[in-house]
């Protein structure tokens, strides 16, 4: 079993240094030593910063935590990737990323920049290298073609369970990362009856349900959240595991709803 969670600093999350400070502490004081940002989050540079802080007040070292960051469509389409993220990393004041994601796979400008991952990967740059937003005809054209990512970050939770996607990267041994999987605790979600059964069952909540849920069929949640409890919470899933019945009764709600339409940012896509 993969005993990870990432802690995500997306558009929702603490944009000053003290508010990230609390939650990646608590983060790291759980043992949730993975963190999420992009340039279009505003606050690459800050959690950085705070995961720094707070590693340094707990004895840790660079090894012992992990951040990742992405490439937006403005930086494919701007080009120079590699002098653009060597500034990145100076701004962070990181020697290396640990993954590094094209955020939406704009089609004309995907090769170019895929290109360019790797060699940053080969240089010691990025760790890891990957591709968010793509649906499952993606990944079979994009194998075809030999672009084959270490990641894939995709908007997955109990309302879109995107099984499909799941199941190819478990079998072709590609990390996935699920953000979004709480689906903002919808109402199908939270007041789900076969949902709420098995959180009684475990003596847990509908959230860390949800997270096992993730954890056990292959992928990994990006989570966020401004609540040092709701960290600790969300931290305690280890201690149990689900049932393939649990399993499926979770990919039964599946409505083919998502919070974040990929055609808005790839048209076409």
């Amino acid at each position: 079993m993969n005993k990870k969670l990432i802690f995500g600093s997306g558009l929702s999350s603490h944009k000053d240094i003290q508010g990230l400070c609390e939650v990646c502490k608590t983060a790291l004081e759980h043992d949730i030593t993975h963190f999420d940002s992009a340039p279009s989050y505003k606050t690459e540079t800050l959690i950085s910063k705070a995961i720094r802080s707070c590693a340094q007040q707990l004895g840790l070292n660079r090894d012992n935590y992990s951040i990742q960051t992405k490439i937006d469509p403005i930086h494919m389409y701007n080009g120079h990737i590699e002098e653009y993220f060597k500034s990145k990393l100076k701004e962070m004041e990181l020697e290396y990323i640990d993954g590094l994601l094209i955020h939406w796979p704009v089609e004309k400008y995907l090769h170019d920049t895929w290109n360019a991952l790797v060699k940053l990967k080969e240089k010691g740059l990025a760790k890891e290298i990957g591709i968010c937003n793509l649906r499952i005809r993606h990944l079979k054209k994009f194998t075809a073609d030999g672009i084959i990512p270490d990641i894939l970050q995709i908007e997955r939770h109990p309302l879109n369970t995107f099984r499909d996607e799941a199941e190819w990267c478990v079998e072709h041994n590609i990390e996935l990362q699920d953000y979004s999987p709480l689906c903002k605790m919808h109402p199908l979600i939270k007041d789900n009856s076969e949902i709420n059964s098995i959180a009684n069952k475990y003596s847990k909540n509908v959230g860390q349900i949800i997270l096992r849920w993730h954890i056990d069929t292959g992928a990994i949640p990006v989570f966020t959240s401004k609540k040092p409890e709701r960290i600790k919470q969300y931290s305690d899933i280890w201690d149990f595991k689900l049932t393939q019945e649990d399993i499926e009764a979770v990919y039964r709600i599946n409505h083919n709803h998502k919070l974040y339409l990929e055609s808005l940012i790839c048209p076409g896509f």
